[in-house]
């Protein structure tokens, strides 16, 4: 029998890209996976992320009330109405099989499998699982893993290491590391430095960025592209006092990356996948206030492998990252075995190896 499949991706970008990218994959093999149906669960509120506006599949909207600035008397009568909503939503589209990506608003959907014994599988992005991991580990039926899970053992022994699912779009048409195979390939002998501030403490790296752009050095021998958010594009834009290119936003960031030598960025797990298959050069600053302070176990997993260095600071102080990037420059072996290492840490093909070991392994 087919499985009608519910893909649970709510909360931030972050649970939604890659819950997309399964989205894509299930939908182009369905008959490999014997799949009938598809849809994607995913807060109203998300109704404008990019991700969200051209998807792969129907998308089941819900209204899940968030903890913060929701009374604690009135909490439990909303969220029982988003979870009642929900359950009579997929009772009616006989879904079977729920996908969780993670996050809170992952819950209703969960709840659901446990209530009417369906099945369910989990994706944690990562190094320190999420709290709705580590509480439904045990009724799921497997979990696939971003990357290794160092600081806590999973009770459920169904769980394998994979890679984070990447959308189509964002996956390199070759792998390879023309990025810098060759770092003197433009006229004015530069390296390219693209800058993510991501959704959360954009304003910190930007800042940084150009306040290391007054270093002369720095400013002759690099070139900033910083991808600032809308919210912080004028800010950003009327501080600059150098050549960075400024941009809002992109919705193809395949260009961009293609551009890189060097990432700077956040150590979310969605960028940081996307750099790995890019094989470039990371300079992580964990966000410190990220949940469970998982950032910071990223970024350190990926340094500890060779990929990445990691700057713990919440200050604009440019000094660490000038004192990399100008070493870089001076050694330009370090960052292609940097490269090296971010490739060797990839996995284009995480999505499709995902759901293979959700729907046809055994193991």
């Amino acid at each position: 029998m087919k499985e009608i499949v519910l893909i649970a991706a709510g909360g931030t970008g972050g649970h939604i890209s890659p819950g997309v990218a399964l989205a894509e994959v299930l939908l182009e093999k369905k008959d490999f996976f014997q799949i009938e149906t598809v849809f994607l669960h995913s807060l109203i509120r998300n109704k404008d992320n990019p991700d969200l506006l051209s998807p792969p599949c129907p998308v089941l909207w819900h209204s899940m009330p968030k903890y913060s600035g929701v009374s604690f008397l009135i909490f439990p009568f909303q969220f029982l109405v988003s979870f009642i909503s929900t359950c009579l939503e997929l009772k009616k589209r006989k879904v079977s099989v729920v996908i969780g990506m993670g996050g809170y608003s992952s819950l209703p959907a969960i709840l659901y499998t446990i209530l009417f014994r369906k099945t369910l599988y989990l994706c944690e992005q990562n190094c320190i699982p999420g709290k709705i991991t580590r509480i439904f580990q045990n009724f799921a039926k497997k979990i696939a893993l971003s990357f290794p899970v160092e600081s806590y053992t999973f009770q459920n022994q169904n769980w394998k290491i994979i890679g984070n699912p990447l959308r189509k779009k964002v996956i390199p048409n070759q792998m390879n590391l023309r990025q810098n195979e060759n770092l003197h390939d433009n006229k004015r002998n530069l390296l390219n430095v693209l800058v993510l501030g991501g959704s959360q403490g954009a304003r910190q790296l930007n800042h940084m960025i150009l306040k290391a752009m007054e270093n002369v050095e720095v400013s002759q021998k690099f070139r900033f592209r910083l991808l600032t958010g809308n919210s912080l594009y004028d800010e950003t834009k009327s501080k600059s006092k150098g050549e960075a290119e400024i941009i809002s936003y992109a919705d193809d960031m395949k260009p961009n990356y293609e551009w890189a030598n060097i990432v700077v960025a956040r150590s979310g797990a969605g960028v940081v996948a996307e750099c790995l298959v890019f094989g470039l050069p990371m300079v992580l600053i964990p966000y410190p206030y990220a949940a469970d302070n998982h950032q910071k176990e990223n970024a350190e997993y990926m340094e500890k492998e060779g990929a990445a260095k990691v700057i713990h600071s919440t200050s604009e102080d440019p000094s660490p990252l000038v004192r990399y990037l100008l070493e870089w420059k001076e050694n330009p072996s370090s960052l292609r075995d940097m490269g090296h290492e971010a490739l060797r840490l990839s996995n284009i093909n995480a999505a499709f190896q995902t759901l293979s070991y959700f729907f046809h392994s055994h193991g």
